[in-house]
């Protein structure tokens, strides 16, 4: 037991802390510092004192302890059922100051015949649930387009999956002082989902409310393939998802009317802007780029903040919808009543954030959904809305 005693603890004490900042703990490591203090402790001094001396020996031996811990570390990180991932935050911290507590007393415990076997079983469960809690919470399974509306607050984020297993994003959700929504809910809901790499992510328009999560995103999976407006905007949020998206070596390219993107069985298709809109308008809600994803016969229409006038200019060549992403969260500014003659969607969805200074979602657009019999899910009142479709007809998960 004494063996473990100092992998248990780094993990543990630390476990409160990755919990509330990356939403990830990883019980794998009370067996992968088991090696790892070890070499720690052989490499961090050595390279301090090849510093000193100019030691190259000591360099050399310090740098394959380095070499040795990365290959530790790596294969800790691959290895299936070894992290607990949740979405960031107090909830998730909460947890694990629990899970650390209930350890430290029984390690205080007084020895006694139970304390031993309670301390196993500690170390067991521990290991188990997490391994449980994979499997259950894998979304991966599913063989049809899923389809994650997250629960960013107020912004947007969507996760595709597609039946061959790729993943599309479409927005990383608001970035402020207090909250980044792609470090605390997008990248640990696409771990937890067992997502490894990106087909593409789309930014639809450069406003912190769609772009902001997106550089954690971006840092955290590698990416093939990045869309945006393509519009300059000098805005810090924006600056910063561009400088993460060329560092990340994803292919850039501006999203224009025609575009298409071919996933599995799946079809992106930019409906708007076309390069004559981007020229003319300078609004980045109505430069947003609006997409209509299309599996079998069940089609998906992601608006972005795109509002009347792109709505006005796309009149006639849109066509019926099973689902519609709600324009700017609600906003008056979108879904007019010619819209949803057009589209006729069943369901329609409101991505937008609890109690939000906007008053969004809009009465009057409440009101235009209903009037056309709109089945509405919002995330301000479900959280996360997943919908999933076999390309046929489409099912809330």
């Amino acid at each position: 037991m004494r063996l473990f005693a100092p992998a248990v603890a780094a993990t543990l004490v630390t476990a409160p802390i990755c919990a509330y900042t990356f939403g990830t703990v990883a019980p794998v490591g009370i067996v992968a510092n088991l090696v790892a203090i070890p070499l720690g402790a052989v490499a961090v001094p050595g390279v301090i004192v090849a510093l000193l001396t100019s030691s190259g020996l000591l360099a050399a031996g310090s740098g394959l302890c380095l070499a040795v811990l990365d290959l530790v570390a790596g294969a800790a990180a691959a290895l299936p059922g070894g992290h607990a991932v949740m979405t960031a935050g107090w909830p998730a911290a909460a947890l694990w100051l629990g899970v650390l507590v209930v350890a430290w007393w029984l390690w205080r415990t007084p020895r006694r015949p139970w304390v031993f076997g309670a301390r196993v079983a500690f170390i067991a469960a521990c290991l188990s649930c997490t391994a449980l809690f994979s499997a259950f919470t894998r979304l991966s399974d599913c063989h049809c387009l899923t389809v994650h509306f997250l629960d960013v607050g107020q912004g947007d984020a969507i996760a595709l999956r597609t039946p061959g297993g790729h993943w599309v994003l479409v927005d990383g959700g608001p970035r402020n002082e207090g909250r980044d929504a792609g470090r605390r809910v997008v990248v640990p809901f696409l771990r937890r989902a067992g997502a490894v790499r990106l087909a593409a992510i789309v930014a639809t328009h450069a406003h912190a409310d769609h772009v902001g999560g997106l550089p954690a995103v971006l840092s955290a999976f590698p990416v093939d393939m990045v869309l945006d407006p393509g519009e300059p905007l000098g805005e810090a949020p924006y600056l910063e998802f561009l400088a993460a998206s060329a560092a990340s070596g994803a292919r850039w390219r501006a999203a224009r009317r025609g575009d298409r993107l071919d996933v599995d069985s799946v079809r992106f298709t930019v409906l708007s802007p076309d390069s004559a809109w981007a020229a003319e308008t300078t609004d980045p809600n109505e430069e947003s780029v609006v997409l209509l994803v299309e599996y079998g016969h069940v089609r998906f229409l992601l608006t972005g903040d795109a509002g009347l006038p792109v709505e006005y200019r796309l009149a006639g060549g849109v066509g019926d919808v099973d689902v519609l992403k709600v324009g700017h969260h609600g906003s008056r500014s979108a879904t007019s009543d010619a819209w949803l003659d057009e589209a006729r969607p069943e369901v329609a969805v409101i991505s937008v954030g609890a109690r939000n200074t906007y008053g969004h979602p809009a009465p009057e657009v409440m009101a235009r959904l209903s009037a056309h019999g709109v089945q509405v899910h919002r995330t301000d009142r479900e959280g996360t809305i997943t919908l999933e479709s076999d390309g046929q007809r489409v099912w809330t998960h």
